[in-house]
């Protein structure tokens, strides 16, 4: 295993020399390619409100991260606000309650640890990188520094000088957030929602995830039926808050 990590420390300073747009999905690839992990997820994050998955190299982690986002709790959020790691060795484990949402949904998948780095440059945090296992266990402390460094590597190619120009992290967090990425149908669909119920931003993105929930639905369903038009949200009806 040695070998592997080695070789994945090459990896990381090589992608992150050549940089390029596909630069975290290829270090997210090269991560799982050493056995570090099962699968990988890169995911900007400027507050619990605002995320934008980059990039999941499968289904699994793109889950894990969609149910953090719908349910605003999990791993991530919680070593992004607290700018260090967050190492779940078995999401499975009843003692652990500090995200019942999110251990439920993750549950349901087949990844039974969940490693959480922070993506971060001085005081700027960016996002996270997230990591999981088929198997519940904790990381060696090898294996904790190699995830770090690909955190850190993933940070780098974020802040791709080529799409990022002499910007502040700060600066280029912003621009790729407001981008137009994945989750835009949610923030279009957000701003409808509070519009139709006179209220502010944040109370609609609650009633948005509280409707996905209580339907048993994915909030960017939710996000499109609105923005379709399909769902409109009831100015007196609160059924969805439970």
């Amino acid at each position: 295993m040695m070998a592997d990590y080695e070789d994945l420390g090459r990896d990381l300073t090589r992608l992150v020399a050549q940089n390029g747009p596909q630069a975290p999905r290829r270090i997210c690839e090269a991560v799982v390619a050493s056995s570090l992990a099962d699968g990988a997820a890169v995911t900007l994050i400027s507050d619990p409100d605002r995320q934008e998955p980059i990039c999941a190299t499968d289904e699994i982690a793109t889950r894990l991260d969609e149910l953090q986002f719908s349910l605003a709790e999990g791993p991530c959020l919680d070593a992004h606000s607290l700018g260090q790691p967050v190492l779940v060795s078995d999401i499975a484990d009843p003692a652990d309650t500090r995200w019942p949402g999110f251990a439920d949904g993750a549950r349901a998948t087949r990844a039974r640890a969940l490693y959480a780095l922070p993506m971060r440059i001085g005081g700027a945090r960016l996002g996270i990188l997230d990591l999981y296992r088929l198997a519940h266990g904790p990381l060696s402390r090898e294996e904790v520094t190699m995830a770090l460094r690909a955190a850190d590597a993933a940070t780098w190619a974020v802040l791709n000088p080529g799409a990022g120009g002499r910007k502040a992290p700060a600066e280029v967090l912003e621009d790729l957030i407001g981008g137009g990425l994945a989750r835009a149908e949610v923030h279009q669909a957000t701003g409808m929602v509070a519009v139709q119920l006179d209220v502010p931003v944040a109370t609609a993105l609650a009633r948005l995830r509280a409707h996905a929930f209580a339907e048993d639905r994915p909030l960017i369903d939710v996000a499109r039926d609105v923005v379709a038009r399909r769902l409109k949200f009831d100015p007196g009806d609160d059924s969805d808050l439970g």
